[in-house]
């Protein structure tokens, strides 16, 4: 047997492999995994790891509320590129007002999908958002791959089927789709800052309840 038949067989062997752990890789319960998310309770010092423990857990809480919503549509943006064979997120910049005919003039696929993503009305990734620094961001986003995992998961579960060959239907059709499975992991994480503010309120009642 030639060494070129023997290459080519081996590299057959190899991708029918890689599609076969593909398609056995059991797919979440997202439904599941987002009442998981709901339900949980935050931690004083989770509030504190969050922050990359520059405030205390009581000033920490304040601005979670609002890191970990960001963080989790950051999360999003960043799977979506990966799928769409998009390049990662540069350093931030001030923000655009682009009308639609500013967003149909871009000259390249890369240039489109980046003023699509930045017209998003849930998009303040940039030098103008009134809360938060760039280096905000990373600890949070740290912080929900380890303690919540399945938020990336959920994301690059539903975009699993994107094109490999990217066009702008393809780019819109995505970004909706972004946008549909965001608002959903959204609302599990606000419950779950909701539900943590009855954790603590609870636990408060009980050390009363000790004390008296």
């Amino acid at each position: 047997m030639s060494t070129k038949l023997l290459i080519c067989l081996f590299i057959s062997a190899l991708l029918n492999a890689e599609t076969t752990n593909l398609l056995s890789t059991p797919l979440l319960n997202i439904e599941e995994e987002l009442a998981n998310i709901s339900t949980s309770c935050l931690s004083r010092r989770d509030h504190e790891e969050i922050t990359d423990n520059t405030l205390r857990y009581w000033m920490a809480s304040m601005v979670t509320i609002h890191l970990t919503s960001e963080a989790q549509y950051l999360i999003g943006t960043i799977e979506l590129r990966a799928a769409l064979g998009m390049p990662p997120h540069g350093p931030w910049k001030r923000k655009r007002i682009l009308k639609e005919e500013d967003i149909l003039a871009a000259p390249t696929i890369e240039e489109y999908y980046e003023r699509r993503e930045e017209s998003l009305g849930i998009s303040s990734w940039n030098l103008d958002n009134y809360k938060f620094f760039e280096k905000n961001f990373p600890p949070a986003i740290a912080f929900l791959d380890r303690r919540f995992p399945a938020i990336r998961e959920i994301y690059r579960q539903e975009f699993r089927n994107a094109k490999k060959v990217v066009d702008r239907e393809a780019v819109d059709s995505m970004l909706s789709k972004y946008h549909e499975v965001s608002l959903r992991i959204d609302w599990a994480v606000n419950e779950m800052q909701r539900n943590t503010i009855d954790c603590w309120g609870k636990n408060l009642e009980g050390q009363d309840s000790l004390l008296g």
